[in-house]
């Protein structure tokens, strides 16, 4: 560490270093860290040696809790930080250090992370059992080597078989072989070592092994116990092994389909997606029954060899056919993350994007169509009959796109454009996979907004307010008139951060731009025409920085001339209801508990001084400018003396705080799907080339349906988002459980008999940038409606599906769930399965 830095500086800086391949950084529990950090800026006592006891499931091994999540629970520092603070706190001898290595990810797009989880690994040989955290980028050779080690065989010939089922054996042959290939479910591997008998031979096929582990399946003082030895099964039967299963055995298992998927760390966006698709019975029975196989298209050149194909296809069939209750889709995750990159982390994801990736990819796997021809795409049918052109431009996509997710999710609408000079009209049909959908803003919001008064013997106060989503801030203002009696004109809103005020906020600011959640709203009631001091109290302890508390408030100078005397005494009469001074301190500055210090609006120190030689006060500063801010920063024995704390921090909490509520804000579907095909004019951003006008036009553009799926998939658009801000939009969606029908969006008339169950439902609960997704299915496996949250699955009432967090909705045909009434898919080789 450099003489100029501080400690806190010296870790900060080297946290924030870029990843390199291959470095170790170090896994340090976040309330650890908390102490440290309240400590090294004079805060808080000494934190003691370094605890991690908090985030640890096995310190032997370092093995951490599930679902640890970082700046949350733990975090990260590299080698010369951990050294630093391991040499001068030490770590207590509780656990050795949780030590994880930079890795690389991706397959196409290659990105550095730090491997958190590891794999966890159960090392046997003979009666000996050795357990230990691998990093993901090991290979078989690194762990053969740790195991020679371990025993002491590296002059014996050996060799290594992986536990996959009860007496089910596989060789680790291949060194190069990276250990994150074989984790194709559960959360550990056990892996065995074989030495060769005295006269050079192997066991005949792998008894010694078996029986090594049957032995130790039975001793529950096992590793792992002996629930955990039996993992690889309890969490699902494997790839290599459902993949040659045949059809006789293929039987769906007693709890097939309810059947959890383990959150390996923020997938449940992925969870949820995949139970919905799972529940999708003609796509399920595809994939379950091995039809696809026949079907996948490994020279896609936009495809992905099948790999992404066959990941699903395993999944799908240890959730129906295996015989536990929960699985872990790692491996679907990791071919996921080759497939499309931006999934391959644990960075929390949109569920509908993840669901439309996979069908697209699902599509290009299987998609029948092996040599794609060129199409002559038109783009104009303006003089053909529209039951023509649309026949026209389903066959041509047919001709290059062509799978099982062509035939149950593909769609067909109309986009009508038209000129609004030369009225010249543009028609182009095109598919759909599904339809993203706006929600109308009917929407009010409730907010919290506090006071504090010019009365100092007035505490703050905390209101609730009803606004519209989308008003100006002035609409606020009124709403806290109402419940206030405060005139607007006498109110300055402002955003408070702790005990800082970040920001004041115009009346013709847009509602939409406050940071909800991340300030508080704070409004000081004010004389008009007054210029304003905003006043805050701090101490430095020991350093030299300014830490603030207590709440802020506003002075108001007149704009006569006043002394400093008036001007302390002024100040005292704000503070005087949690504020105790002498006389003697109102009468000689030096006797003040505090020293008034200038600062700017981060609240650093200025070096204006506010009293000049006359003893008048000077609220100029040497710019010109007024002084806007005011430090009064108290010594800490000063502070606890003549500061009460409790007193300053103590709120009223008005009755509009329980009371206020917004209008209830419903829609129904059908407003949404109003929306999706209704009329608008394009905007400058997004205007049309008229061929006739040869020039960019503000079109009007209207969309038609006029194919409707097997599966509609209805995407709620719950997010906004825009240049300045982002948003969630709450609105209660209310879809019918059976009987949609789209005839009133319907241009064409051959499929007005159609009607759509309800499926499955995505919900989202929370709000932007994380939040947590669960899925809403009815099942095959009983006709009851479950709810999905990751690994745990409970049944529910039908009628608990439509609630304000549906995010995206899987529709099927009535008597219609299986393409074609299963023609299709019989001629693919396979019968419907028995639902029953």
């Amino acid at each position: 560490m450099k003489s100029s830095q501080t400690e806190e500086t010296y870790v900060s800086d080297n946290r924030n270093k870029p990843l390199v391949l291959g470095d170790f950084w170090y896994v340090i529990s976040q309330k650890w860290f908390d102490r440290w950090g309240r400590h090294v800026k004079y805060e808080g006592d000494h934190p003691g040696p370094i605890d991690n006891s908090d985030i640890l499931l096995d310190p032997k091994i370092s093995e951490l809790k599930d679902e640890m999540l970082e700046n949350i629970d733990f975090v990260f520092v590299p080698t010369e930080c951990w050294n630093f603070l391991d040499k001068k706190y030490g770590t207590g001898n509780t656990h050795t250090p949780i030590k994880r290595k930079v890795i690389e990810f991706g397959e196409f797009s290659k990105q550095l992370k730090i491997d958190l989880s590891g794999i966890k690994i159960e090392m046997i040989y003979g009666e000996i059992k050795v357990k230990r955290i691998f990093c993901k980028s090991d290979t078989v050779g690194d762990l053969k080597e740790v195991m020679e080690d371990n025993f002491h065989l590296k002059s014996i010939e050996n060799r290594l078989w992986l536990k996959k089922l009860p007496n089910n054996f596989i060789p680790l042959k291949d060194s190069e072989d990276k250990l994150d290939n074989y984790m194709l479910s559960g959360d550990s591997l056990v892996v065995i070592m074989e030495t060769q008998t005295s006269d050079g031979k192997w066991s005949d096929k792998y008894s010694s092994a078996a029986k090594v582990l049957s032995n130790f399946e039975r001793n529950s003082h096992s590793a792992f116990g002996s629930h955990n030895l039996n993992h690889s099964r309890d969490a699902g039967t494997d790839p290599i092994s459902t993949r040659s299963m045949t059809q006789a055995n293929l039987t769906r298992a007693v709890n097939g389909g309810l059947v959890g998927l383990n959150n390996l760390g923020n997938t449940c966006f992925m969870a949820s997606a995949l139970q919905c698709l799972s529940n999708v019975p003609a796509l399920n029975q595809f994939f379950i029954s091995d039809a696809y196989e026949s079907e996948i298209n490994e020279k896609n050149p936009i495809g992905n060899r099948g790999d992404l194909a066959r990941a699903y296809g395993d999944l799908m069939k240890q959730i129906w056919c295996g015989n536990s209750s929960t699985v872990a889709p790692r491996q679907f995750k990791s071919v996921l993350g080759r497939c499309a990159p931006q999934f391959s982390g644990y960075l929390q994801q949109d569920s509908q994007e993840l669901m439309s990736f996979l069908l697209d990819g699902l599509h290009e796997d299987l998609n029948r169509i092996t040599n794609k021809p060129y199409i002559n795409q038109e783009d104009d049918h303006e003089n053909t009959a529209d039951s023509v052109a649309a026949q026209r431009a389903w066959d041509n996509h047919k001709k290059r796109n062509d799978s099982i997710i062509t035939d149950l999710f593909h769609g067909q609408y109309r986009s009508r454009l038209e000129c609004p000079d030369c009225m010249k009209v543009s028609k182009i049909f095109d598919p759909f996979m599904y339809m993203s959908v706006s929600l109308p803003r009917k929407e009010e919001k409730i907010r919290e907004i506090d006071v504090i008064w010019l009365d100092p013997e007035r505490k703050r106060t905390r209101y609730k307010v009803v606004t519209p989503r989308e008003g100006q801030v002035i609409d606020l203002l009124y709403s806290l008139e109402k419940v206030t009696g405060l005139s607007v004109d006498r109110m300055m809103l402002c955003e408070l951060s702790q005990s800082i005020i970040e920001s004041t906020i115009s009346p013709t600011q847009k509602l939409r731009d406050i940071r909800d959640g991340r300030y508080s709203l704070c409004v000081f009631e004010r004389e008009p025409n007054l210029d304003v001091i905003k006043v805050y109290n701090a101490h430095k302890g020991y350093t030299s920085y300014l830490k603030y508390f207590g709440d802020p408030f506003i002075m108001q100078v007149p704009k006569e001339q006043m002394s400093y005397r008036d001007f302390i005494i002024a100040l005292y009469l704000k503070m005087s209801r949690y504020v105790r001074l002498t006389e003697e301190s109102l009468q000689n500055e030096d006797a003040l508990p505090f020293k008034i210090r200038v600062v700017n609006q981060f609240g650093v120190e200025q070096s204006h001084d506010l009293c000049d030689k006359e003893e008048n006060l000077d609220v100029t500063m040497s710019n010109g400018k007024p002084v806007a801010y005011l430090a009064l920063v108290w010594d800490l024995d000063s502070r606890d003396e003549f500061f009460n704390m409790e007193e300053c921090n103590s709120m009223d909490y008005d009755d509009s705080y329980r009371l206020a509520k917004a209008r209830k804000n419903e829609v129904l579907l059908e407003e949404c799907i109003e929306m999706y095909c209704k009329q608008e004019i394009l905007n400058e951003d997004n205007m049309w080339y008229c061929p006739v006008c040869k020039d960019f036009k503000k079109a009007s553009k209207k969309l038609d349906l006029w194919r409707l799926p097997k599966v509609l998939v209805i995407h709620l658009k719950r997010f906004c988002y825009s240049r300045h801000w982002r948003d969630k939009i709450e609105t209660m969606v209310k879809f019918p459980l059976h009987d949609l029908s789209l005839n009133d969006f319907m241009l064409s008339t051959d499929q007005n008999h159609i009607k759509y169950d309800l499926r499955g439902v995505v919900n989202h609960f929370g709000g932007l940038g994380g939040g947590h997704y669960t899925a809403n299915c009815l099942s095959e496996a009983d006709n009851k409606w479950h709810v999905f949250d990751d690994s745990h699955v409970a049944s529910c009432s039908a009628d608990k599906s439509v609630s304000p967090s549906a995010y995206v909705l899987f529709y099927v045909q009535q008597e219609s769930g299986r393409v074609n009434g299963s023609s299709t898919l019989n001629n693919n080789g396979y019968e419907p399965m028995d639902v029953n």
